[in-house]
């Protein structure tokens, strides 16, 4: 996880073009039109993104969803969120969260902790509910806090909620698969497709939404051939999963972390020896900034014409005002109100990957059938190979007595 020591050396001071007006004594008359702040021209195609406007189709097509199940006679599904800290952006997403499901016509429980260490067995409480269909939990809980049962007590309940109720996709199961560009949960049949980490999704979709970063026109696997991009941020919430999604789609991936740079290319991951912060991002046509604290900015500088930059963090890491003024640039502040659709979107696929009653009947019925099946004469492959060995053997030694 990013901390701020080294990032705060890389803080530039920069002279903000926004102006407040100063204060006006009484004496003087008002001007004809008054405005807080002076008015900001961008640079020739540079543009400000509204992610909310990116939210809005994902959320229809769940309350959609949801709608269909209700006139079925089905419950729409139910989330349980486990907050147990008072970190300010945790509360805020766990409120955002609350009122997009009401919203959207989820059912939302948010169930709260005065102590972290009881977080382990509420969390273990929901994932064997049958009445819950998804879990998020409100981190950090312990941040860095180690475990004996991974690296630090925060991973470990990551990898304890239940992938079928995992709606951040975050747990062991679906990170693997993400690592793997392995896209369902049940192969061969593949009918089950893997929840992807929110956060990292919203990106995805929001950077599909901006007409020169995805080329849909190309194969799956290839649609940001090409393409160079640079997220600074490695935490396993946004930035590693980031980082294998947009691989995993063509793209050459610069992650950049408190000591180390590494390149995810075609796969595979490789230190990077020689580059720098700077030289990733000017080369870059996509940057993403995940700094988790108030003390870094991304030189503007550094951001080269048509750059598409997408702030991720709760923090403001570039000057907004700085980056409008160069030509081309998209700039999308916010990617929140995403990140809750995709949240609402996880929650649906996993209800109708395990939880919904037709999917339910299907897998007993699977469940059945594979009991009912006679069982093979063999025990293990090793019996299967013990059999042919002999078998060999046994027909050699009839051959070399035919010939006597």
């Amino acid at each position: 996880t990013i901390t701020s020591p080294f990032f705060s050396s890389l803080t530039t001071t920069s002279q903000t073009i926004t102006q407040e007006n100063k204060a006006i004594p009484p004496s003087c008359p008002l001007p004809s039109i008054m405005a807080s702040k002076t008015e900001i021209k961008y640079a020739p195609g540079a543009k400000k993104i509204d992610a909310g406007s990116i939210a809005t189709p994902f959320r229809e097509e769940v309350r959609t969803q949801v709608q269909k199940l209700k006139d079925a006679g089905i419950d729409a599904p139910l989330l349980v969120g486990l907050l147990a800290n008072t970190d300010p952006a945790a509360r805020k997403y766990a409120e955002w969260t609350g009122r997009a499901c009401q919203a959207d016509g989820i059912r939302y429980e948010l169930r709260t902790m005065d102590d972290p260490i009881d977080v382990e067995a509420a969390l273990r409480d929901a994932n064997d509910d049958p009445r819950v269909h998804g879990i998020i939990v409100y981190y950090p809980i312990f941040g860095q806090v180690e475990s004996f049962s991974g690296e630090s007590q925060d991973d470990y309940l990551r990898d304890t909620v239940s992938y079928k109720c995992d709606v951040e996709g975050l747990c062991h199961d679906y990170r693997s698969n993400l690592y793997r560009n392995v896209r369902y949960v049940d192969f061969p049949t593949n009918t089950k497709k893997c929840v992807l980490p929110c956060t990292a999704l919203s990106v995805v979709k929001i950077l599909e939404s901006c007409s020169t970063c995805y080329d849909k026109s190309k194969p799956i696997g290839k649609h940001m051939e090409g393409k160079t991009v640079t997220i600074i941020n490695r935490s396993e919430i946004v930035g590693r999963p980031l980082a294998a999604m947009l691989a995993n789609d063509g793209a050459d991936v610069y992650s950049i972390d408190i000591d180390s740079i590494y390149l995810f290319r075609g796969g595979r991951l490789h230190k990077c020896e020689g580059e720098t912060p700077e030289s990733c991002v000017r080369k870059s046509n996509i940057v993403v900034t995940g700094v988790p604290t108030k003390n870094y900015r991304l030189p503007s500088e550094w951001i080269q014409p048509n750059t598409t930059v997408v702030n991720v963090a709760s923090f403001k890491n570039v000057d907004a005002d700085e980056i409008l003024q160069i030509e081309g640039v998209q700039y999308i502040p916010m990617v929140g109100k995403v990140t809750v659709a995709m949240l609402e979107r996880n929650l649906m696929r996993l209800f109708y990957n395990f939880h919904h009653p037709d999917r339910q009947h299907e897998d007993r019925y699977k469940a059945e059938l594979e009991a009912q099946r006679p069982a093979p004469w063999y025990g293990s492959p090793v019996q299967i190979y013990t059999a042919l060995a002999a078998t060999a053997i046994l027909g050699m030694m009839l051959a070399q007595s035919a010939k006597k």
